[in-house]
């Protein structure tokens, strides 16, 4: 098989023919048709993961399953399937056996076998995840990291009826948040720096577009605030702003990687009841739900397409800043 394999961090990834993969029981292989690229490849590429080298990445793949390993009844050869991050815990700890199998001290992931920037991927069944009739795979991939993760921030927030839902970086993931928010049916700002993203952003259905500057919060207390907000920005600052702007007892999840410490004032926290919470992909209900929203054309990734061999261009245009909104590497049949 073709696949694009990171042999040393900070270098081009570089194209081999691998041994194709036999699944282990338990296991399945997966002819990849589409796979997303996230910011966290950038990390893995850069070594902020502790991956061992050399290592194919790419955690939001999306194909067909080919081969079957012993013990497999719940897919079969031919299913339309993409697989999240975590795929597989020990099944005797306390998280595995009280059905958090993402929070096992062992669990496996495609750190472990390989990802999907391959022709052909190697997975733990338990790990996958049906992708529903009509969602073309190169729509679908992206719900694996980016979709799955926002939906679990969207749920983790506890939005309730009639409250508003604010979006503070709307890039990768945020746009897709933006769209999740909307298609449950809560009133859903979006927060931006880029004055010429605001019609775009109307169209991804903000009900309102809110210029912020250097002080997202500031702009969205001038707006009445929000009970929800899902940050996927790096920026520290500009999440420590952005909590400003919650109304009393209102909660920020924050779903991105700070580039520093947080600097939350304890008093607007406090007198508030105002909370600031975390959230990474949760329940697998998470990732069926936004799937079934996309499905249904309630949700749409925006994405650039690239083929496998040009992986490196889509990175450094990632790198760059320049992907809008996600890149998608899409193999040929």
């Amino acid at each position: 098989m073709r696949a694009a394999v990171l042999a040393a961090f900070n270098q081009d990834w570089q194209f081999q023919t691998l041994p194709d993969p036999h699944p282990a029981p338990g296991q399945v292989v997966i002819r990849i048709r589409a796979s997303g690229m996230c910011g966290t490849d950038l990390h893995a590429h850069h070594g902020h993961l502790g991956a061992k080298l050399p290592i194919v990445l790419g955690h939001e793949p999306a194909g067909e399953i080919v081969e079957l390993g012993a013990g497999v009844l719940d897919l079969k050869v031919g299913d339309r399937v993409g697989v999240f991050w975590n795929q597989k815990g020990c099944g005797r700890c306390a998280a595995c056996q009280s059905g958090r199998s993402e929070h096992c001290p062992t669990a496996q992931s495609w750190m472990h076998i390989g990802g999907g920037n391959s022709e052909l991927m190697l997975a733990w069944a338990s790990g996958c995840a049906l992708i529903p009739d009509g969602l073309a795979f190169e729509l679908a991939a992206p719900m694996f990291c980016a979709g799955y993760t926002v939906m679990s921030g969207l749920r983790n927030g506890d939005p309730k009826p009639g409250e508003r839902v604010a979006v503070v970086g709307v890039g990768g993931l945020g746009h897709l948040a933006l769209q999740l928010s909307k298609a449950v049916g809560l009133e859903t700002f979006a927060i931006t720096g880029q004055a010429g993203k605001k019609a775009e952003l109307v169209a991804l259905g903000a009900d309102e577009v809110l210029l912020a500057g250097d002080d997202p919060g500031a702009a969205l207390k001038d707006a009445g605030g929000a009970d929800v907000i899902l940050s996927t920005t790096n920026s520290a600052k500009q999440i420590a702003a952005a909590f400003n702007g919650l109304r009393p007892g209102g909660r920020l999840v924050n779903l991105g990687v700070p580039d520093g410490p947080l600097t939350i004032s304890s008093q607007t926290l406090m007198w508030g009841q105002r909370q600031l919470r975390g959230s990474s992909q949760d329940e697998r209900a998470d990732l069926y739900e936004a799937l079934q929203l996309a499905a249904a054309g309630k949700v749409k990734p925006v994405v650039e397409l690239y083929s496998l061999e040009r992986a490196n261009e889509a990175r450094e245009r990632l790198q760059a800043g320049k992907v809008r909104y996600r890149a998608v590497l899409q193999h040929a049949d």
